[in-house]
């Protein structure tokens, strides 16, 4: 065999791993969830439907809901209640909490930041610092500081936030209050 035959081999030998080692990156990717952030956030998208969860997205509303999941996985410290998990009860926590899988009840955060991914669910009450939603809440969501609801966002009942931000393609159906404006004190002028 001459030189140019072993070159034909070697380069084919290269190109096999590094076929093989992008699809090792691409596979490692996709189980830790690593991803670019989403760049924009647009107004509130509202649907006034009240018994439809699913909604068709553009392809590009649906890349930039899976960025978001996987940059809320990334960026987590703290509890984590995975997929599988369904708690029927209270949650209280002193660390931020991510929520994959099913919570009815109450889950408290107050100064730290709790998040529900798009499998997670939770029904009745959720507070905390600051509150990242990309899945379903159905019942109170109180922010202390501020909400943010992204793409695959449904959200039923109140929320009570200082501050709220959407991304395109979430769903509400609520009542939006904020808190300064109950707790204020109600001033009379009297002579």
């Amino acid at each position: 065999m001459g030189i140019q035959a072993w070159f034909i081999i070697l380069g084919v030998g290269a190109m096999t791993l590094i076929v093989l080692d992008g699809k090792r990156c691409k596979r490692k990717q996709r189980v830790s969830g690593v991803s670019v952030p989403p760049q924009h956030l647009s107004a509130v998208s509202a649907s006034p439907v009240h018994s439809e969860f699913h909604k068709e997205i553009s392809p590009l509303e649906a890349f930039t809901a899976a960025e978001g999941e996987s940059v809320l996985d990334h960026r987590h410290q703290g509890s984590r209640i995975g997929v599988a998990t369904h708690i029927a009860g209270r949650v209280i926590a002193d660390e931020p909490v991510l929520i994959k899988g099913r919570v009815t009840g109450t889950v408290i955060a107050p100064n730290h930041t709790v998040t529900v991914t798009s499998t997670g669910y939770v029904t009745s009450y959720l507070e905390g610092n600051r509150v990242d939603i990309d899945g379903h809440v159905e019942g109170v969501l109180k922010a202390n500081t501020k909400a943010t609801l992204l793409a695959c966002a449904r959200i039923q009942g109140v929320i009570e936030a200082p501050r709220l931000e959407c991304v395109a393609g979430a769903w509400l159906n609520v009542e939006v209050a904020q808190q300064a404006a109950r707790n204020r004190p109600k001033v009379a002028m009297v002579s």
